[in-house]
């Protein structure tokens, strides 16, 4: 067995057979960190002992039905394990030891799941990186931010599966750059308590996995609500609305393989050429609320002990100030009305389809790209296609849809009406099989 390449849906049928053990699981998994993580730095206070010592408090013959059961999960450095640090990239935070599980960790464990390794985060999740992790397909690369390090774990294979959260496309963006599936749920779906916050009205926590398959069993973790189709039916017809606009500002070579995309998907559903709103106006309402609400939690910390912050963070913090209750309200008022605009092409659309980026992995050393040689912010046009669905709460899945050897896949996402995260994974499993989409190990580890 090559545990790296290992999937929660092949680990299942091992334990069925008999095969392997959780034991002999955590040491492949142990093994595989050794060689691996030097090179990605996905991981945060890995300790082999300690690690050892929580898999063997852990309870392997809990009486639960959930797939998830005895399947390792890697958290990202907001999400509180009760007794392990929780730091959140900053200096801030160090040694702050998590007094009690969240919420959502405590809902995995209910479920048989074990978790005991944290995965990397851009300091207070405020970047679309996350140094110093390395994207694995090209460690000269980012792996995306700021659950970065939750998506180069998974894509290493050091990881089998991981949490991250999502705030404007924080769970999207690397796992598109690195080639995994990642699944932002319904806004306020999944409780928050216990995670460190950077906008309170829109973080979301949602899983990170190596196939739509094995995000759905993840989510069943999370969710008791959802139920797994095992066989996922096609209906008569989807309808499947394109948002024209992200064809506009893209990178060349990123334009030609969504177009590609395009005519696959139109082979097996109807695609139709739509629009939801202008993306600048979404860009700049979502700003004005993350950083409004990010000041309202990071302010007081920062003017107390600023030495302990990171430039980044102290600039967003500042913009977030400089805005008054006016203008916060405005963007809140606006939000509204994008969100009744868009809500209302779901009356014609089960899905609306975006790429999941518009440019390549870029360089940690830039903060601009090139688009059709214009010079351009790398950062916003990292989130451009995924702050939609965040600004307006939707559930959206980041989808590896087409492999190119020694390159990341490229993806697409698929974003659905809010409430329909049930009815968006079993699509997300039907595009799956129809296009016999896997996953592919990355050639730069």
């Amino acid at each position: 067995m090559n545990f790296e390449k290992l999937t929660i849906e092949n680990l299942l049928n091992l334990y069925k057979r008999n095969e392997i053990s959780f034991k002999e699981v955590i040491t492949q998994q142990i093994q595989s960190i050794k060689k691996i993580d030097h090179k990605i730095f996905s991981l945060v206070n890995f300790d082999e002992e300690e690690y050892i010592t929580l898999a063997n408090n852990h309870n392997v013959k809990l009486q639960t039905k959930n797939l998830i059961k005895n399947i390792p999960v890697a958290v990202k450095d907001l999400i509180d394990i009760k007794n392990l640090k929780t730091e959140a990239n900053s200096k801030y935070l160090t040694n702050n030891v998590a007094k009690k599980d969240a919420v959502i960790v405590q809902k995995l464990k209910s479920n048989g799941a074990f978790l005991g390794l944290k995965t990397n985060t851009h300091e207070f999740a405020y970047g679309a990186v996350t140094p110093p992790t390395k994207n694995p397909w090209d460690i000269n690369k980012i792996p995306g931010g700021s659950s970065g390090g939750s998506a180069a774990a998974v894509a290493s294979g050091i990881s089998i599966c991981a949490l991250g959260t999502d705030t404007a496309g924080s769970i999207r963006e690397p796992s598109a750059l690195c080639s995994v599936v990642g699944l932002k749920p319904t806004t306020n779906l999944l409780s928050l308590e216990g995670i460190v916050p950077l906008a309170w009205s829109l973080d979301v926590v949602g899983p990170i996995a190596k196939t739509v398959t094995d995000c759905a069993i993840l989510f069943s973790g999370l969710d008791s609500n959802f139920e797994i189709q095992e066989n996922v039916q096609k209906k008569d017809e989807y309808k499947l609305g394109i948002l024209s606009e992200y064809f506009e500002s893209i990178d060349t070579d990123i334009k030609k393989l969504f177009e590609k995309s395009l005519e696959m998907l139109n082979e097996k559903f109807q695609c139709i050429e739509s629009k939801s709103w202008n993306v600048q106006e979404i860009i700049s309402t979502i700003f004005l609320i993350l950083t409004a609400e990010s000041a309202a939690f990071l302010s007081q910390p920062i003017k107390n002990f600023e030495d302990r912050f990171g430039g980044d963070v102290k600039q967003y913090v500042q913009m977030g100030e400089s805005f008054s209750a006016v203008d916060y309200i405005n963007a809140q008022r606006a939000r509204n009305i994008i969100t009744t605009h868009v809500d209302k092409l779901f009356e014609n659309f089960d899905f609306l389809i975006t790429p999941a980026h518009i440019i390549p992995p870029p360089s940690p050393d830039n903060d601009v790209v090139y688009i059709a040689g214009k010079e351009e912010p790398r950062d916003i046009n990292l989130i451009k296609p995924l702050v939609l669905a965040s600004l307006c709460g939707y559930p959206a899945i980041s989808v590896p849809f087409i492999f190119q050897k020694d390159k990341p896949n490229f993806s697409i996402q698929i974003i659905a009406k809010r409430g329909d995260d049930f009815k968006l994974l079993n699509f997300g499993k039907l595009i799956e099989s129809e296009f016999s989409l896997k996953y592919h190990y990355p050639t730069g580890v």
